[in-house]
């Protein structure tokens, strides 16, 4: 044994502490979860868990929106492609979002904290199951699945991608039947991209709350890329004091979710009698429309859409998808009248297609070339000569030169 070493054991006999030590008398003292929130301890078979409960009124407003299902969710299911509609109530549906201890989902990833809500009766139900350790998760997932009992609908805000697989991976290893896999999924984050990306710079759940929803967070907010940090100091520490503003943030994201909802369900269920402030959003909601196959309103949002005068490229884009369904529906005359009114615009889709009815419809050869050489000289100007569109035009110039060459 060295000197140094002997010098070290010595002094550590003599109680002698070495490295920095942390004061940890003034450390402030954990204040456990039950003092920070008010929640209750519910027994399962497999243990206790905590959960906390909220209740709202149908006529809670959040934003501009309140939690009273004012309209058939009837196209919304539709959209979702759930075509057993007639069997499902609002009851059925549970709004969830979830807080895991890593963002990148996997094996390793729980869920510590998991926001449920669903309509009861008069009343709108939260209830937020939390886990106080990992060992209390076959007792925190049991509580989930006895709240879910009446469920063949989850709503989620991109719960497809991330919630509900973390869900049912927890469930599997913990061998326990998962209530997440054989109902239906309506992720709002697929929808709300459908009719807001034009608009919106993003469409996280906090942008839709803004620009949407009008609804503006108070309290103390913790943004959810925090949430996983500050569980674990809640296991090292003891201490959930910084846990608190995790909950308030699940909470308005789970009411965000019922708000959304109902807000959706009423645009869908009235689409001819929404006043648009935006342009991208009669657009948008037409292309949805075309997709449910209900053309006749599709054709009314595109024309609406037009009303407004400030976005050229999209007066160009209402006119083009407008024009496309008139072809599907082989109405080729009022989809020829839409790609001239797009050609005065100096639209190279409208050139194109234009080119084709010509060569092919009417057998316009000179007036296909024409409009060929139109294209190909913008395309030139806009220094994309090299594109693949370009290199189509120069192959269909050639195909209608040799054409008229043996016409004549």
């Amino acid at each position: 044994m060295s000197d140094w070493q002997n010098l070290s054991e010595q002094l550590r006999k003599m109680g002698v502490k070495f490295g920095i030590q942390e004061d940890t008398s003034r450390r402030p003292k954990a204040l456990p979860i039950e003092s920070i929130i008010n929640c209750d301890e519910t027994y399962t078979p497999n243990g206790p868990i905590l959960s906390v409960k909220k209740r709202y009124s149908l006529d809670y407003t959040h934003g501009d929106c309140n939690l009273r299902p004012s309209a058939s969710f009837a196209r919304l299911l539709q959209w979702a492609k759930i075509s057993d509609n007639e069997s499902i109530s609002i009851n059925n549906f549970v709004f969830l979002d979830a807080e895991t201890t890593g963002l990148s989902g996997g094996t390793g990833t729980i869920i510590f904290l998991l926001g449920l809500a669903k309509y009861v009766d008069d009343h709108f139900l939260l209830e937020q199951f939390f886990l106080r350790n990992p060992s209390e998760e076959q007792a925190f997932l049991v509580a989930i699945s006895k709240f879910c009992a009446e469920m063949k609908v989850v709503v989620t805000y991109n719960g497809k991608a991330f919630d509900v697989p973390i869900l049912n991976t927890r469930h599997i290893l913990q061998r326990i039947p998962s209530p997440f896999f054989d109902v239906y999924h309506i992720d709002l984050l697929t929808i709300s991209r459908q009719l807001w990306k034009l608009r919106l710079e993003q469409c996280r759940l906090s942008n839709i709350e803004q620009s949407i929803l009008h609804f503006h967070r108070e309290g103390d907010e913790v943004p959810g890329y925090l949430a996983p940090e500050f569980y674990k100091e809640y296991l090292k520490t003891g201490d959930a004091l910084p846990l608190k503003g995790v909950f308030y943030h699940n909470q308005e994201d789970v009411v965000s979710l019922a708000a959304l909802f109902n807000h959706i369900a009423n645009i869908f269920e009235y689409p001819l009698d929404k006043t648009f402030t935006y342009s991208h959003d009669s657009y948008s909601l037409g292309k949805v429309f075309e997709h449910l196959d209900e053309t006749e309103i599709a054709h009314f949002l595109y024309v609406q859409s037009r009303d407004f005068e400030e976005n050229q490229n999209l007066r160009i884009r209402s006119l083009l998808q407008q024009a496309m369904l008139f072809k599907r529906q082989h109405a080729i005359d009022q989809a020829v009248l839409l790609w001239n009114e797009a050609l005065n615009l100096k639209s190279i889709t409208a050139m194109e297609e234009l080119s084709k009815y010509y060569e092919h419809k009417t057998k316009n050869l000179g007036a296909a070339l024409e409009l060929t050489n139109q294209a190909m000289k913008q395309l030139q100007e806009d220094n994309k000569s090299d594109t693949r569109i370009y290199v189509a035009f120069e192959k269909r110039q050639i195909r209608l030169i040799k054409k008229i060459d043996k016409r004549t």
